[in-house]
């Protein structure tokens, strides 16, 4: 089995670059809106949001699959069919993750999506994965997803141990900050 290293929140140039050459599967970066546009940033004031644009992003990932996660929190970002009009040019080259489900279920058969969560939550068919808090990760859990079909990618684990237990567990993937770590491990 294979299991997917994706570099987390990828948000500026340096860290994007830096990431990229610990070689992971997929790089995340978040996503918010500011006039219509897509800019890079984790915090909805986007207090945080730099000069990466997502064309710089994409254009510096080259082969590597860029995971988009999509900062929707109405009132405070615009609604989510906002962010999907936005990113309806990127959908092709774009994995999108998201804590908001209406983002999924809009992009849901339009490009490869999963519903994040940091809370207990019934596992139903709603999106390709789940990224639960690692932290909420169960072996039922993981079964239950993917019975249901779908693929099981826990964020942010940064702790070898814990990514061991992961991998045993049968989770797709590990959201980290240490993705030179996380490939060792799962070697």
């Amino acid at each position: 089995m294979s299991i997917e290293i994706q570099a987390h929140r990828a948000n500026d140039e340096a860290t994007l670059r830096r990431l990229l050459t610990a070689g992971p599967d997929t790089v995340e970066l978040d996503v918010n809106l500011r006039d219509g546009r897509a800019v890079i940033g984790h915090d909805v004031d986007l207090s945080d949001a730099g000069d990466l644009t997502l064309d710089r992003a994409l254009e510096l990932a080259g082969a590597t699959p860029v995971v988009a996660d999509v900062k929707c929190y109405p009132p405070a970002t615009p609604p989510a069919e906002a962010f999907v009009a936005t990113l309806e040019p990127y959908l092709d080259r774009l994995r999108i993750v998201s804590f908001s489900a209406e983002v999924v279920a809009l992009v849901r058969g339009r490009a490869p999506v999963t519903f994040l969560f940091e809370e207990p939550w019934q596992v139903e068919p709603v999106a390709d994965g789940i990224g639960p808090a690692h932290t909420l990760v169960t072996r039922e859990l993981v079964e239950a997803a993917h019975a249901a079909g779908m693929r099981v990618v826990p964020w942010t684990v940064n702790d070898a141990g814990r990514m061991r237990e992961l991998v045993e567990l049968g989770v797709d993937g590990l959201v980290t900050d240490e993705p030179a770590l996380a490939r060792s491990v799962v070697r």
